[in-house]
């Protein structure tokens, strides 16, 4: 019964990628049920579990047509259930966004309902930034998972990401969840990642969970339409992915 909340404050580059991969190692190593949802309207979250590209249809057209989420879920390989985003214009992006505003409880409640049910890990992939679905539910998650890159334009914004000010939080207060970094794409041949990492250790200490190699298994994996894990199971991905798991799974344990 955890919902987890993966974000990112700038860019998002391998937001959704860490996603899909954290949802997969949760399930291989042993949680019972656990449930993929995509609030990103890039909707790229059902192609790292093989989801047809064709298949277009998601929890956001179920919404509009007064459907159940049921008619959204789809069962991955790796049996994780996963709720597409599914697919819309940009007017139709915009008028959503406007609805949820309106009533927050078209996320809220199905995602609380889902996230209830016994022996179940949520993990939610949302927009890059601070979004109106991630201010939805951001009050209903246990753990939030920022993910940022080894980049000028990540390091800037340290200051906010360690205080959770890039979610709304005010300076001063705790974050009523675990918040929790992971450094994506992290290359030791860069000079700006190799000068950032000592930063970043250094600034987040026990609140990072881990760090992942930039990997072209990863890129070669998301065209086959596989997780790393399947694609490449010994690669420096596919470890450091398993190691961040471990990490995750640790701060879920952690937390009842």
């Amino acid at each position: 019964m955890t919902l987890i909340c993966v974000a990112s404050p700038k860019g998002g580059v391998g937001k959704t990628m860490v996603a899909a991969h954290l949802a997969d190692e949760l399930r291989r190593t042993g949680q019972s049920t656990v449930i993929a949802i995509d609030l990103d309207p890039q909707n790229a979250l059902r192609l790292h579990f093989g989801v047809p590209m064709a298949l277009r249809h998601g929890l956001v057209n179920s919404i509009e047509a007064g459907q159940s989420w049921e008619e959204a879920a789809i069962r991955s390989a790796s049996n994780v259930l996963v709720y597409p985003f599914g697919f819309q214009s940009i007017h139709l992006q915009a008028e959503f966004e406007h609805a949820v505003r309106r009533h927050p409880q078209l996320l809220s409640r199905e995602i609380a309902a889902l996230a209830a049910m016994p022996d179940t890990i949520v993990v939610v992939d949302t927009s890059p930034g601070y979004s109106v679905a991630l201010s939805t539910i951001l009050p209903l998650a246990d753990i939030v998972l920022t993910v940022m890159t080894p980049e000028a334009s990540c390091i800037s914004l340290i200051p906010e990401i360690h205080s959770a000010s890039c979610y709304g939080v005010e300076q001063g207060q705790q974050p009523s969840f675990a918040h929790r970094v992971i450094v994506n794409r992290f290359d030791p041949l860069n000079r700006v990642s190799a000068m950032a990492m000592p930063k970043i250790i250094r600034r987040f200490g026990g609140m990072l969970l881990g760090t992942i190699c930039r990997d072209e298994h990863i890129g070669e994996a998301f065209a086959s339409q596989k997780l790393v894990q399947q694609y490449a199971p010994y690669s420096r991905a596919a470890v450091d992915i398993a190691a961040v798991g471990t990490g995750l799974i640790q701060t879920v344990e952690n937390l009842h």
